[in-house]
């Protein structure tokens, strides 16, 4: 039987039948404010409810404004180890923050991985996220070079044994499918719809290797204990 972690949002794990299967990286995607890193570090809490250790790495905001943004939800991210990426002043060159005052490589996949792979050994987490790909995506101007590296990215997370989420933007054009879309064993999208002259915040999971999953498209909201989806409920009626 196929082992399943629980992605902490009880009507997501309702639409993935049951969760996530252990041991593969999975895709977050949506526009800005859709919810994304709130929905990873849901991940990594609930990973911490059951004494697995979780490794996020913010390639986006710096580490203490993810920290202070986390408190409204309430959550003691004591079982989350939070990396992020900085921009060198003067040199716009962007460098990886480590626990070493004299370590920090340059951000690119090569040292993202060796970063990855160092915490593997001594954190030891079950779940990783990487927020954001979108940010490893401007580090190319080739695709061929870009899609190679991101390949290399994804079958070292799948080798690590860790369940992971990655989080990428999307643009406002619908159809614009992201290279990492087919990389991934997993695709889960937060939408923004307008409906009835509304604003509608909503999830669906577009695709899930190895297992069946709910295809609806289910209304969610970011409330103060975090995401919630109403996996009985629908948009369209």
């Amino acid at each position: 039987m196929t082992e399943r972690v629980k992605t902490g949002i009880k009507g997501l794990d309702e639409m993935l039948h049951g969760g996530l299967i252990e041991g593969r990286p999975y895709l977050v995607s949506g526009g800005p404010g859709a919810g994304k890193t709130i929905l990873c570090m849901q991940f990594l809490m609930e990973g911490a409810k059951n004494k697995e250790k979780g490794l996020y790495i913010s390639l986006e905001e710096p580490a203490a404004e993810l920290k202070k943004d986390m408190v409204s939800f309430g959550w003691d991210l004591q079982g989350v180890k939070i990396m992020d990426a900085t921009q060198e002043a003067g040199s716009g060159i962007w460098l990886l923050k480590t626990d070493s005052v004299m370590s920090k490589p340059e951000f690119n996949v090569t040292n993202l991985i060796k970063v990855i792979n160092d915490k593997l050994v001594e954190y030891k987490p079950k779940r990783i996220v990487i927020d954001s790909v979108t940010s490893i995506r401007l580090l190319y101007e080739r695709k061929t070079d870009m899609r190679r590296d991101l390949l290399s990215l994804i079958n070292f997370l799948i080798k690590s044994g860790c369940t992971t989420m990655l989080t990428a933007e999307t643009g406002s054009r619908e159809g614009n499918s992201l290279m990492e879309e087919f990389l991934t064993s997993g695709l889960i999208k937060l939408h923004s719809i307008e409906t009835r002259g509304e604003r509608i915040s909503a999830v669906s999971v577009d695709k899930m290797r190895g297992s069946d999953f709910d295809r609806h498209i289910r209304p969610m909201k970011i409330t103060n204990d975090g995401i919630v989806v109403f996996s009985s409920e629908s948009i369209f009626e």
